[in-house]
């Protein structure tokens, strides 16, 4: 909560920032919707974090999963509509292109594609309450991390690769951590039904069991042979 409200209020200062350079060395039109889009974003995340810091303070602890919950959803959405537009920019310059345009289209395409499975898989186990469908996201997001991670030095430079680095561990520590503590959630939901399940069937076969016994009292009929007087005394 608290952790989501201070990286909130970094994204919105620079967003904040890169409006202010765009305004002030004529960049282009998609660059103040970026910073824009970037700010109203980062505004939402605040007021998100915000709710969930006070619920956390009340000991709601139903509203923490639920916010928890809503999350895990939204970081899923984003990041299938993110694929989804990756996906169909390849399919437009499959479409259009020739030659290397073709090819990197359909890299492209591959790539969306391939990588639109995992937040697909992880939205149905959320709604599904499927922990499995989430633990797949979750190491897969592990493993695109650690490549990401590996290159961001060779490829930025130094300076540029370790900034780059600070950025992906704070935003990998809060978006990918919602959706493991979700997952715990999920988890210790199943055991604590398995458990009510086991003891209602322990219960269901006490009551069994003691009826049955119940029964073979009162019907065992009395023998028509009774054994001699001389055998009871």
């Amino acid at each position: 909560g608290i952790y989501g409200q201070v990286m909130s209020a970094i994204g919105a200062i620079g967003a904040i920032v890169l409006f202010a350079l765009s305004g002030l060395y004529g960049g282009a039109i998609f660059s103040f919707f970026l910073s824009g889009g970037a700010l109203g974003g980062a505004l939402v995340w605040f007021r998100f974090s915000h709710i969930l810091v006070e619920r956390n303070r009340n000991i709601n602890i139903e509203g923490v999963k639920r916010m928890i919950k809503t999350g895990s959803y939204i970081i899923g959405s984003l990041q299938a509509i993110a694929f989804a537009i990756l996906l169909i920019n390849g399919l437009i310059f499959v479409s259009i292109g020739s030659g290397g345009m073709g090819i990197a289209g359909g890299i492209i395409m591959t790539i969306g594609g391939i990588f639109l499975i995992f937040p697909s898989l992880l939205l149905h186990g959320i709604r599904t309450n499927s922990p499995g469908k989430v633990k797949i996201w979750i190491i897969v997001q592990f493993v695109l991390f650690g490549l990401v991670l590996f290159a961001s030095i060779p490829g930025l430079g130094v300076r540029y690769g370790l900034l780059q680095m600070i950025v992906l561990c704070l935003s990998f520590m809060y978006f990918k951590g919602m959706v493991i503590v979700h997952y715990n959630i999920m988890l210790e939901n199943d055991r604590t039904m398995n458990m009510e399940i086991a003891a209602g069937m322990n219960k269901e076969t006490s009551m069994d069991n003691t009826m049955k016994t119940k029964h073979r009292e009162f019907s065992n009929p009395m023998s028509d042979n009774p054994p001699p007087y001389a055998a009871v005394v």
